[in-house]
């Protein structure tokens, strides 16, 4: 009860303070001009927010020490007390505070309706309001032991020894509760953005309809029909049945309905086999006798980015289909290949002429991607050096009409005809213009994001069929050549054209590792984790040093510090 009276007093407090501004204003303004009223104005309000934060912070303090008996180790991360934990994901910490609410609701008897799945945030949950007694009594049951917190929208988060106090607030219709947890030795920590939200529902009775209300708009509305509203079984992602409002069940216009495959392509450059047949092929082509003492040129030490943007992909998107890795029939030495969702696709898998194996162009790879047995329609592909950074949802790639979406760099490609001299992207950039240019008189310039790029398989069998003399010569060219195209970049020009995509951004993140200029961009993004993509490129630059290494794999390890079930 003190709690509730002193947020009572606060209320008061604005109420007279706002009531105090409209008296003072008028004479400020008129002594001092309303500069120095704007100005005044600003330091006062950066004066009640630190108050106001600094009142918080010792709110939480206190409800911290009478909230929870602490038997395992914590560390505190943003100003939360969290439990240190050896592994954790953000779906895992999303669930486990599903079920520590969820089972403690059940073991009341108390009912309640899942209102929206995991979707890279915690799980939302609805019940009645007149249950809002019952459902604090029910959190307060078990013995915490571990830390836990509960906060209502725009209040201090607490111990969930409060509970009670807040829900006797009748403005308060939503808490969360989340039970943070932190990965040992790194700043991986996951608070309330994966809580469980619990929401309180109103029935509003009148003389011809029964209509019921939520607290917060959900994927339907806020408000619904008695029959809307009734209950009917669902599973969610993570294979539990629950119930939910028939009308959360319906598919909504907004929705991406359809699956979407995630496709890498990946070669082992340090294997001697690998290394062996490229350089047989190489001197085959030049005339030249075959030295095998020239393997060791070509070694160099994988840093295993395929590990570490695979394991983005389970924290980050969950909802792929299934994983295509192509591959000249290598397969990484910690790869699950038994996981449900991976699929070993070999180039012969995908090559329907055999002269144009083995190949060692990239191009000529991913120019084929299309052709994997049993690829959805719609797919990403990923170079291995592309990684998720914070969580994204199929919308973030596709429309739900099934236009891919693109993202277009603020980089313009030079003009000019294609040169040995030249890098390749600028090559391949030259190549696809003249191509457009002829078929459409459409001139492109602005170059591709490193990005997760998603693609349309049926377009791609649109552009092979539409260009086959330049999809023949990139297929038939065994190592990467300046008149080459590739399709994953021609797609990204040719499907705004005809209309299957559309042109829009995603926050991005880009890291030359081979650029001691970028070891600062490296620790920033670290620190933040907040950019939906990234990309380590290796991309030499003349007179300045790479990073090393183990700069580089120190990154990636506290990024991405828990070992996916994509690994042995």
């Amino acid at each position: 009860m003190l709690a509730l009276f002193e947020r009572k007093k606060d209320d008061v407090r604005r109420g007279l303070g706002t009531a105090l501004v409209g008296l003072v204003k008028p004479i400020v303004i008129g002594t001092s001009g309303e500069r120095r009223y704007l100005k005044l104005r600003r330091a006062a309000l950066r004066r009640l927010r630190e108050v106001d934060k600094r009142k918080r912070k010792v709110e939480r303090r206190v409800s911290e020490r009478t909230g929870f008996s602490l038997e395992h180790e914590v560390s505190r991360h943003g100003d939360l007390l969290n439990l240190l934990v050896e592994s954790m994901t953000p779906m895992q910490a999303a669930e486990e505070n599903f079920t520590f609410v969820t089972e403690a609701l059940d073991s009341r008897g108390i009912e309640w309706w899942l209102v929206e799945d995991y979707a890279g945030r915690g799980y939302r949950i609805g019940t009645r309001e007149e249950s809002k007694p019952l459902v604090a009594a029910a959190l307060m049951r078990p013995k915490v032991t571990i830390p836990m917190y509960v906060k209502a929208p725009q209040s201090t988060a607490v111990a969930l020894a409060e509970v009670v106090d807040l829900c006797q607030d009748p403005d308060v219709r939503i808490i969360t509760v989340t039970a943070p947890k932190k990965v040992t030795d790194t700043n991986w920590a996951f608070g309330f953005r994966y809580g469980c939200s619990i929401e309180f529902w109103t029935e509003i009775v009148s003389d011809s309809r029964v209509v019921i209300e939520a607290p917060a708009e959900n994927r339907a509305a806020k408000l619904m029909s008695d029959a809307e509203f009734i209950l009917q079984k669902t599973v969610t992602d993570s294979g539990r049945e629950c119930r939910t409002p028939t009308v959360l069940n319906r598919t909504m216009l907004e929705d991406v309905a359809f699956p979407i495959d995630a496709v890498y392509t990946w070669v082992d450059g340090a294997d001697p086999e690998w290394i062996d047949s490229k350089r047989r092929l190489e001197a085959d082509l030049a005339g030249d006798v075959y030295h095998p003492e020239a393997n060791h040129e070509a070694r160099f030490e994988s840093k295993d980015e395929l590990k570490y943007s695979l394991r983005s992909v389970e924290y980050f998107a969950p909802w792929f289909r299934k994983i295509f890795i192509v591959t000249s029939g290598q397969v990484p030495a910690w790869l699950n290949v038994d996981h449900p969702k991976i699929q070993m696709i070999s180039h012969a898998d995908i090559y329907d002429n055999a002269d144009h194996l083995p190949t060692f162009n990239s191009n000529s790879i991913i120019s084929r991607l299309h052709h994997i047995p049993d690829l959805s329609e719609h797919f990403v592909y990923l170079n291995d050096d592309v990684m998720l950074g914070k969580p994204v949802r199929p919308r973030d790639f596709y429309l739900p009409t099934g236009l891919a979406k693109v993202f277009p760099s603020r980089n313009h490609r030079p003009f000019g005809a294609p040169t040995a001299e030249d890098g390749p992207h600028f090559n391949l950039t030259r190549n696809i213009r003249s191509l457009l240019e002829s078929e459409f008189g459409i001139t492109v310039t602005h170059a591709v994001k490193h990005t997760p790029y998603p693609l349309l398989k049926s377009v791609q069998f649109e552009m092979e069929n539409r260009f086959p003399e330049a999809f023949e010569h990139t297929w038939s060219s065994r190592f990467r050549h300046h008149d080459d195209i590739v399709a994953d970049q021609l797609y990204h020009y040719y499907a705004q054209i005809v209309g299957k995509a559309v042109a829009t951004s995603i926050t991005y993140r880009y890291i030359n590792i081979r650029d001691e200029n970028y070891r600062w961009v490296l620790r920033d993004t670290l620190r933040l984790r907040n950019r939906s993509t990234m990309c380590l490129n290796d991309a030499p630059v003349e007179g300045v040093d790479p990073l090393t290494d183990e700069e580089v794999g120190d990154f990636l390890e506290a990024y991405f510090p828990c070992k996916s079930s994509f690994e042995k």
